[in-house]
């Protein structure tokens, strides 16, 4: 029997609904018919002034549970991409709960938007929440599922991707340690084993690729749209900025940043002594005869990550050791694992998982540091009471890559203190990744960018895998001159079909250039003032999706733009530091 709205208890004038399981593992052992009563409770609800902190609370508490039991799936699917009964029944969860609770949802956010009420700091979310409202369409639902269980299949492609190597089958992931090898030869050979690896699954990402193209623009045109940019530019809620600002930026990463990078790379064929620069001398340190020290025991270096955040603030340390405590940490490197990195937030519980392979010393930045900040984030949010206010999918990705990339570097001026490597490691590792940052993550981040409004301008073109491939070979030696690909065409032309963004996360790319502007920035005031750059950091970050991105980059010290000047800033910050760490 269906149960019944409560409306008022003993006349008190207190709104009663009936009680929500208080997991999200109880919550994914119900039935549709046994979770639609609480929509329907929601939505005959009075909806007054009096009574909306408590029907939004309960709305905030139905939707934790969604969110949380579907996040839950997805790190068990990433854990062991072979699983096929995670895989069945994370499908059964999409088809069977989560598409129908976001059509019971709809009602409920067009009522709240009726009713002319403003919940407190809740002006961002509305905004959202009518942007999310004009792009619904019911028969778009399936649709999107369709487009997440493609995006499962990649991440099973990948992780099933093993090769020979020393005698061993391991995954290709684990070759990330040759390849930053000193010797030469056994890097090429590295590299070479996951080209040719990757090469047999290239058809059927490519066939992939079609696949979701021509979904995504049946998408668009259901929701009245022309094009699957438009659709994913309003799903992603850019009000802040457009297309065009994007091309913008990457005509100044172009002008500025490029011939930067080109010092970078002639310093390091130089140093390498090798004619020229091929891309299997990308990662290697061309400072160190050492092969890079791999991590052996990840948990007892994660403690030590603890000891390092609380150097930063005894808050940070605790935040990460209670990730460790609770086991919401998995860095361990094993066979079928997705290779992806992530933080994902776990709304019920109110913590953070984060996932990756941790299997060198410099992913102790670029992985650790990274994810560890998306956690931060997560544990300063708590306080706020709706998750309209703190989801991950509200909060403005274009911030919440300052608060990863910022920790990345704040926490690798302090590697040595914490015993984590020797001084002159750390020095080492500071270098590479200041150099990385400026020389290959900014122009791969707009290269990638520029290539997909290049898919999506021009659908016809992008629905042939050899055009794509024609495109990403002249983006790369327009953004990356100083890497030689001769007699590497064919790999270089594939390079697009490994980036998973453009699979799983369309258009969630630029996100990281922004925000690498904004860290630089949050960095260079903790250089000069950590105290009061920290309280700014931390202060931003608590307000999670209750300011635009203007204001949230602005409550942390930091201007949300991507013109020559700020990128020139950049520039001459990174060089400078470059040389202090030199001599």
């Amino acid at each position: 029997m269906e149960r019944l709205f409560l409306p008022i208890l003993n006349g008190k004038g207190i709104v009663m609904f009936s009680p929500l399981p208080r997991t999200s593992e109880e919550f994914e052992l119900l039935e549709w018919e046994q979770i639609k009563p609480w929509y329907h409770e929601l939505l005959q609800a009075p909806l007054t002034p009096e009574f909306l902190s408590t029907w939004l609370k309960q709305w905030s508490d139905l939707s934790a549970l969604l969110d949380e039991t579907m996040v839950r799936f997805e790190v068990a699917s990433t854990q062991n991409t072979s699983d096929e009964d995670i895989a069945r029944r994370k499908l059964q969860f999409l088809q069977h709960i989560y598409a129908p609770a976001q059509t019971q949802a709809q009602p409920l956010k067009e009522r709240l938007l009726a009713s002319g009420l403003e919940p407190e700091n809740f002006a961002i979310p509305l905004r959202n929440m009518r942007a999310e409202a004009q792009l619904y369409r019911e028969e778009n639902l399936a649709l999107l599922n369709e487009d997440k269980a493609l995006s499962d299949e990649y991440f099973q492609i990948g992780g099933a991707q093993m090769v020979s190597w020393e005698g061993k089958e391991v995954s290709i992931i684990s070759l990330q340690a040759p390849m930053a090898d000193t010797v030469r030869s056994r890097r090429e050979q590295a590299w070479r084993t996951i080209a040719q690896r990757r090469l047999l699954d290239r058809k059927k990402l490519e066939e992939l690729w079609i696949k979701k193209m021509r979904l995504r623009q049946r998408i668009a045109e259901n929701a009245g749209l022309e094009s699957y940019r438009e659709y994913r530019w309003q799903k992603l809620l850019r009000f802040d900025y457009t297309p065009a600002d994007c091309k913008i930026f990457h005509q100044a990463v172009e002008k500025v940043i490029v011939p930067a990078a080109n010092q970078i790379f002639e310093k390091r064929r130089q140093l390498l002594n090798i004619e020229t620069t091929r891309p299997w001398d990308v990662g290697v340190d061309p400072r160190s005869s050492v092969a890079p020290r791999a991590i052996t025991d990840v948990e007892g270096v994660l403690q030590q990550c603890v000891q390092l955040f609380e150097l930063i603030h005894p808050d940070l340390g605790r935040y990460l050791q209670t990730l460790l405590q609770e086991n919401f940490v998995d860095l361990e490197e094993r066979p079928n694992k997705a290779h992806m990195g992530y933080n994902l937030p776990l709304e019920v519980k109110r913590r953070a998982f984060i996932f990756g392979h941790l299997d060198l010393l410099s992913e102790l930045i670029t992985l650790v540091c990274h994810e560890a900040g998306h956690a931060f984030h997560v544990f300063e949010t708590n306080p706020l009471p709706y998750i309209q206010q703190r989801q991950e999918g509200a909060v403005p990705i274009e911030f919440a890559e300052v608060a990863s990339t910022s920790m990345e570097f704040i926490g690798s001026m302090y590697l040595h203190q914490t015993g984590l490597c020797s001084q002159e490691e750390a020095r080492l590792l500071r270098i590479q990744h200041l150099e990385r940052m400026l020389a290959s993550y900014l122009p791969t981040i707009i290269r990638g960018d520029a290539f997909q409004h290049w898919a999506y301008e021009n659908l016809e073109q992008a629905l042939d895998p050899a055009l794509c491939a024609q495109k990403w070979i002249e983006l790369t030696k327009l953004y990356q001159p100083a890497i030689d690909w001769s007699g590497l065409e064919e790999e270089m032309g594939m390079g697009w079909l490994w980036i998973s963004h453009f699979f799983d996360e369309p258009f969630y790319y630029i996100e990281y250039a922004f925000a690498a502007i904004g860290a630089y920035q949050v960095w260079n005031n903790y250089l000069h003032n950590p105290e009061q750059a920290l309280q700014q950091y931390r202060h931003a970050l608590s307000l999670g999706a209750t300011r635009s991105v203007p204001q949230l980059y602005e409550a942390a010290g930091a201007k949300f733009v991507g013109d020559v000047p700020i990128l020139e800033l950049v520039r001459d910050l990174t060089l400078h530091h470059l040389q202090q760490l030199e001599s």
